[in-house]
């Protein structure tokens, strides 16, 4: 019996590692995954077939020219699965669909889910609604991460506060999986939105960046090695210096002070017209931006000598206005003053849809990632 339970424990690990080196480099040969794998040219094969009944990989086409045999190329079969990203961090929430090869098929916005009563009655129902209407037979969802404001356990499926969802101590992980019958994944929505980043946006391919919010809310996603970095309690990544630049915080005290010039206005059109002013010239709106962008600026700085990343991307309303963002990167180039030469910072691609994408592209790194033994 142990053996048996050794075997399949071993099966599941060289699939998992062929399924890997074929996200990472495919299309390629049954003859370079041996070579890259370390497995033998017999198991590669055996398994590869399996993989293809299940509709996991399919053949593309033949490599080589000339005389000589070609050698038949494998690649993730994009229609293969779908994954769902769920962002519960925004009003109005998001959901997006992936296939295999982590191109958008999908997206959708629904109504804010917030607190216990609506988030047992409603979410799973959302989600199920949402994969009916993209007409996919249930069986080919393979993960759905949902990504939300707040703290979670360390095991990824409690939350343990949200004050946005008015959530404390919330089994939410085990409440989905019992409801949809599918793998669910739990992660902050900074986290999310930075992990998006690297797999398919501003930072694509690079295995270390930070990734800072200033919106409606305020934080930091930190990708180390290509891994999410939580910190010892889960509480990595906070950025309460930043709460008064928060898009109500900054729009309700801009209107208190200065009514007669924000009147009327939502919150997003007070920060837009603050800061077109502020670039006019005009006080006291030039000399408020300033503090600000020094002030955001000497963070960022300190942040990139002290991580060193690959990049910083910037999201939120601080990246909208063109030249409140280039002023920004300056600044943050100054405080930073490396010798190594500058960091990259760039706007995030993503946008709105950053978290969702994010938490869908978690789902996608857990079934494609490599086994180890436990």
């Amino acid at each position: 019996m142990i053996k048996i339970g050794n075997q399949q424990m071993l099966r599941e690990i060289n699939i998992s590692t062929l399924l890997h080196a074929i996200f990472e480099h495919g299309p390629i040969s049954r003859v370079e995954l041996a070579r890259k794998t370390k497995l033998s040219p017999t198991t590669v094969s055996v398994l590869i077939e399996d993989m293809i009944r299940e509709k996991l990989v399919h053949e593309t086409g033949t490599s080589g020219s000339g005389v000589g045999r070609k050698m038949t190329l494998l690649n993730i079969r994009a229609d293969g699965g779908y994954v769902i990203g769920v962002d519960l961090s925004s009003s109005p929430a998001r959901c997006v669909l992936l296939n295999l090869n982590g191109e958008l098929i999908a997206n959708q916005t629904f109504k804010p889910v917030i607190g216990e009563e609506q988030i047992r009655s409603e979410l799973a129902a959302t989600i199920r609604t949402f994969i009916r209407n993209q007409q996919i037979p249930y069986e080919l969802i393979k993960r759905i991460g949902i990504s939300l404001p707040g703290r979670l356990d360390d095991t990824q499926s409690v939350v343990i506060m949200s004050n946005y969802l008015k959530l404390e101590r919330f089994p939410l992980l085990k409440l989905l999986e019992d409801e949809l019958s599918i793998p669910i994944l739990l992660t902050n929505d900074l986290d999310a939105a930075g992990f998006a980043e690297r797999f398919s946006g501003a930072a694509k391919g690079d295995h270390s960046i930070i990734f800072l919010m200033i919106d409606y809310g305020t934080g930091a996603g930190i990708v180390i090695n290509g891994q999410i970095y939580h910190g010892s309690g889960g509480s990595a990544g906070r950025t309460p210096f930043f709460s008064p630049y928060c898009t109500p915080v900054l729009a309700e005290r801009l209107r208190r002070e200065n009514p007669e010039t924000f009147e009327g206005q939502t919150p997003e059109e007070v920060i837009r017209t603050f800061v077109a002013l502020a670039f006019d010239g005009v006080q006291p709106y030039h000399d408020l931006a300033e503090h600000m962008l020094h002030e955001i600026s000497d963070y960022c700085g300190k942040a990139l000598l002290l991580v060193n990343p690959q990049k910083m991307i910037l999201g939120g309303w601080i990246t909208d206005n063109k030249l409140f963002f280039d002023r920004l990167v300056t600044l943050i180039h100054q405080a930073e003053s490396s010798p190594y030469g500058d960091t990259p910072v760039l706007p995030f691609h993503w946008k709105m849809y950053g978290a969702a994408m994010g938490a869908a592209t978690l789902g996608l790194y857990e079934i494609f990632k490599q086994k180890t033994v436990q």
